[in-house]
């Protein structure tokens, strides 16, 4: 009986522990609902979200007898019989008359003498903002030095001088001293040396001129005819202790104007040499009263010439300027006879 026992317990083994692996398959957790089964394909893929259709609650319609709609009706009527409340119009405001003060004598004349003043001033701003304007269109050409060979001399021998250019008092006589002593270093100067200073200024003088002429060119025939305008009101406006002159700007590419028909007849009368050594005044007095004497037949000759003049005048301008004189079209008259002189 006992090795019976003991054979049947030998032959069934005892269970053995799972492994690690084994314990983590076992102890998993484990949903309990139902979810939707995923392909092969797309396992290991996160699962998209399930879209279900719910119904929304549709709010019912208020019955005729409900409390809610009777509350509404009976605030309705309560506003339909308030009275509407009638806004008052504004009152008008009343101006009150101005009352006229009596100056005095002196403070009529005080008031009259401000208004003039204000005037005055307001007439110098205007002239000041005028001048303004006029001296932009005037440019600003470069100078051409007028110097000749003394001058060229004297520059060079005041820039070596060491004692000319000490700061200090006593300038004045160190100048002094300075021209004098140029002017008789200028006494010993050999021809050849008046030569080279000869060379040297009109060297300069016609660099001075090339840059002067293509700066002219860097503007416009129009743009110069302006300028020379505004410089000729300018000089007219400048004060007598301003040093500017405004000179005319010299444009090679400017239209010659038109001679009349008696400064024709005196530019041939003062060509034909026949006033030579008379003064300019009694000149042009012997002149005046030729022509006062002059036949009608020989003024029209200088009229025919005046007209051709005219003529070349006006097809000149519109070739360089691009349009006809101002004076022709202020008064097409006159742009009608040089047309038909033509």
């Amino acid at each position: 009986m006992f090795s019976r026992r003991v054979v049947v317990s030998l032959r069934f083994a005892f269970p053995r522990q799972p492994d690690a692996a084994s314990r983590a398959l076992l102890y998993q957790t484990r949903r309990t609902f139902a979810t939707p089964g995923r392909p092969r394909n797309v396992v290991g893929e996160p699962s998209k979200p399930v879209k279900r259709a719910v119904k929304k609650s549709v709010a019912k319609a208020a019955s005729a007898d409900s409390p809610a709609k009777e509350g509404n009706e009976v605030r309705k009527r309560k506003a339909a019989e308030k009275p509407a409340t009638v806004k008052k119009p504004a009152a008008k405001r009343v101006l009150k008359p101005k009352v006229l003060v009596e100056l005095s004598e002196e403070q009529k004349a005080a008031k009259e003498a401000r208004s003039i003043k204000s005037k005055e001033a307001k007439a110098l701003r205007l002239e000041r903002a005028k001048i303004v304007e006029l001296k932009k269109v005037a440019l600003s050409p470069p100078k051409i030095p007028q110097a000749g060979a003394y001058t060229v001399f004297a520059a060079e021998k005041s820039r070596n001088n060491e004692q000319l250019h000490q700061k200090g008092p006593g300038g004045a006589e160190r100048l002094a001293q300075s021209a004098r002593a140029n002017a008789a270093a200028w006494k010993e100067c050999t021809p050849a040396d008046v030569e080279h200073y000869n060379h040297l200024a009109h060297t300069r003088r016609e660099a001075a001129q090339a840059a002067y002429k293509q700066w002219v060119e860097g503007y416009t025939p129009e743009e110069i005819q302006n300028a020379n305008r505004a410089r000729l009101i300018l000089k007219r406006k400048r004060n007598k202790k301003g040093s500017h002159t405004w000179s005319q700007i010299h444009d090679e590419r400017a239209v010659k104007r038109p001679l009349t028909t008696f400064a024709q007849f005196n530019v041939n009368r003062q060509a034909s040499g026949d006033f030579t050594n008379i003064r300019l005044p009694d000149r042009t007095r012997l002149i005046a009263q030729e022509w006062k004497a002059l036949d009608q037949e020989e003024k029209d000759k200088y009229n025919t010439l005046y007209a051709e003049e005219r003529k070349r005048y006006s097809e000149e301008h519109e070739k360089v300027h691009g349009h006809l004189p101002p004076s022709y079209q202020e008064h097409p008259e006159v742009a009608a006879t040089a047309a038909a002189a033509a």
